[in-house]
């Protein structure tokens, strides 16, 4: 049986000399840059009803796919 085949992108920046250390390091601004987002979502968009800030949460992200869907799937390619 055979694995997932890495992303272009990182067999790219893997041939340039990316370490693991790279992975953690983007993994952790990622993670931090996730729950700042949250944060301030949940602070500003409709901060007394859940609901509605969780659709709109939603409706954002959901946009922004939308808009940028193809340049996400040409990196993951």
């Amino acid at each position: 049986m055979r694995g997932m085949d890495t992303p272009a992108v990182i067999r790219h920046y893997a041939a340039e000399g990316l370490s693991w250390m790279d992975g953690i390091i983007i993994f952790t601004a990622a993670s931090c840059l996730f729950r700042f987002s949250q944060d301030v979502q949940e602070q500003y968009l409709f901060p007394d009803n859940k609901n509605k800030s969780l659709w709109a949460s939603f409706i954002i992200g959901a946009g922004l796919l939308m808009l940028r869907g193809k340049d996400l799937k040409a990196i993951v390619q």
